[in-house]
């Protein structure tokens, strides 16, 4: 049985004014907490934007070879690049020729995917 000390106007026990502090400092610690990390988040967005957008501006770009697929074009000569073997056609042909499979490092991140399924993206 309560004791009739911290019984209030309707039988419910009154809280203490330490207790009544310790939840009030803990409830602004929560939303402080909350709100670095919605920045934290915003923060992680742009980096991840930022290497999809670099990533995919890489893949592009590189006619004779990548990270992903190799450099084999590159020593055989058979683009537009070093020693001026091959024609700006097939150049151009190329570029572009990439998937998002080959994303190597925007798919390696698990949150950035995580956004662009939600988002419907992929």
């Amino acid at each position: 049985m309560p004791d009739p000390s911290q019984l209030g106007s309707g039988d419910q026990p009154q809280i203490d004014k330490q207790e009544l502090a310790f939840y009030e400092k803990m409830k602004k610690d929560l939303r402080d907490l909350l709100s670095k990390k919605k920045a934290i988040d915003k923060n992680l967005a742009a980096v991840e934007d930022y290497i999809f957008r670099y990533e995919g501006a890489y893949l592009e770009d590189a006619l004779n070879g990548n990270i992903i697929h190799g450099f084999d074009n590159y020593l055989k000569g058979s683009g537009s690049g070093a020693g001026g073997y091959g024609n700006a056609n097939n150049a151009l042909k190329r570029k572009g020729t990439f998937t998002d499979n080959d994303r190597l490092f925007s798919l390696s991140s698990a949150t950035y995917l995580k956004v662009r399924c939600e988002s419907g993206i992929i």
